[in-house]
């Protein structure tokens, strides 16, 4: 972890690189965010632009980027299965430590459980991780990223519904549900066209010229477009009740699983460029979908929306401090 990979641009060791090149790679993405809630926030944009917005961003500019980036990619041969294994097994540790955390502090039922688990486990890889992760570690980091996203969703929804769906139903078929899952993990925007480039690139096929060049130009969109469409999204959520419960889903989110992650890493033999990258996935905010998986179940639903908004609030600085130390 000797280099600083500030957008590309590398920093020998030994040089002890300066908290504020950190910053400066972090704030710009913060800062577009905060354009898109004040626009929000003031009018200029209504609810159903910026819903437009999102939608735009994340069935257009995010699965154009994904996919040209992992169709021309070049992933490691043979494939490093050991790092995607440390990384979930680290976050379903957290996961599991969550849920006992909210068993012994809270009291909670399995199904509170599920939501609260998935608070700390889950980041917001897709829409801010990409854009952080790029700015501070730069395009090398675009690949580990890509294996850790393509099946990022499959496996904390899989355990996450499983948990949820078993005191409800008695005659719960985990096959069947998590067959429902799979099927939706191929057909989401986001993680179907990082399968669909993978399956592209695989096959030892090459885009179309003009067919990269369009896909490319609508991906260079894909960054500021989903920041502002997360900073204006940010204004439908509010920090409201149970707030004890709140800070620890956030605590556990922001602390504890980038200190696994980085003794996960650590234990397992990797350094460098792929750790870091694992590091900072870990160490962005609670993702939006917790809030989705909470209003399926109609359960802890204030306590997600106030842990994104909290998380995104203090991810600003306990990501910009993981970053810097990753880089010392």
């Amino acid at each position: 972890m000797s280099l600083l990979y500030n957008g590309g641009h590398d920093i020998p060791a030994g040089s002890e690189p300066p908290l504020m090149l950190v910053l400066e790679a972090v704030i710009p993405v913060v800062l577009v965010a905060l354009l898109g809630f004040g626009a929000r926030q003031s009018g200029v944009l209504t609810v159903n632009e910026t819903d437009a917005i999102e939608k735009i961003s994340l069935w257009y500019l995010l699965p154009c980027l994904l996919f040209v980036g992992t169709a021309t990619a070049s992933f490691p041969t043979p494939m490093n299965w050991q790092f995607l294994g440390i990384f979930y097994l680290v976050v379903l540790f957290v996961y599991a430590t969550g849920m006992a955390l909210g068993r012994i502090l809270f009291s909670m039922t399995l199904l509170q459980l599920s939501v609260f688990g998935m608070g700390g486990a889950y980041a917001n890889v897709t829409v801010l991780g990409i854009p952080v992760i790029l700015q501070v570690l730069g395009q090398d980091a675009f690949i580990p990223m890509l294996v850790v996203i393509a099946i990022h969703n499959l496996v904390l929804f899989s355990v996450g519904t499983v948990l949820a769906e078993i005191p409800q139903n008695q005659h719960f078929n985990p096959c069947m549900r998590l067959y429902g899952i799979a099927r939706d993990v191929v057909t989401n925007p986001v993680s179907g066209s990082l399968l669909a480039g993978a399956v592209f690139n695989f096959s030892g096929l090459t885009l179309f010229g003009p067919l990269q060049a369009t896909l490319e130009l609508l991906g260079r969109a894909a960054i500021p477009g989903a920041l502002l469409g997360l900073g204006a999204a940010m204004h439908r959520y509010r920090i409201k009740g149970e707030l004890k419960t709140t800070f620890t889903m956030v605590a556990i989110k922001l602390l504890l699983l980038p200190l696994m992650m980085w003794t996960g890493m650590s234990l397992g033999g990797f350094s460098g460029l792929w750790a870091d990258t694992a590091v900072l996935v870990s160490a962005m905010p609670v993702g939006i979908s917790v809030y989705v998986f909470s209003r399926r179940y109609q359960c802890c639903e204030a306590v997600a929306a106030s842990a994104i908004v909290l998380s995104s609030l203090l991810g600003t600085i306990s990501i910009s401090a993981i970053a810097w130390l990753l880089v010392r």
